[in-house]
């Protein structure tokens, strides 16, 4: 008998709708790279970038570091992150990295 185990997705994809960006997928070393090639496409605007986090269904490191470099980019543009629906893995990197009030997961 074979278990099939139910795998992350692996693809990271960024809807946007209205004034927020939905993240789907899995934000980790296998995907962070060309999101973050990508993020003029996704990330574009003048105001508050929202991420939805809602579906994000893993996270390592590297998610976190890209997360981290986004906000830096950001606030040099004079704007905000602001990170919503953030699932408990994320919070768990943040705080272990001892990055929770830098990310305003607090």
């Amino acid at each position: 008998m074979t278990m099939k185990m139910n795998k992350p997705i692996a693809e990271l994809t960024f809807q946007t709708e209205k004034n927020e960006v939905h993240v789907v997928g899995a934000l980790n070393r296998d995907s962070v790279a060309k999101a973050w090639q990508e993020r003029h496409h996704w990330a574009a605007g003048s105001d508050t970038l929202v991420l939805d986090l809602s579906k994000v269904n893993a996270v390592d490191s590297a998610g976190l570091a890209m997360l981290i470099q986004l906000k830096a980019e950001l606030q040099t543009e004079q704007r905000e992150l602001t990170l919503q629906k953030v699932n408990k893995q994320l919070v768990a990197f943040a705080a272990v990295s001892g990055v929770t009030e830098l990310l305003s997961l607090s």
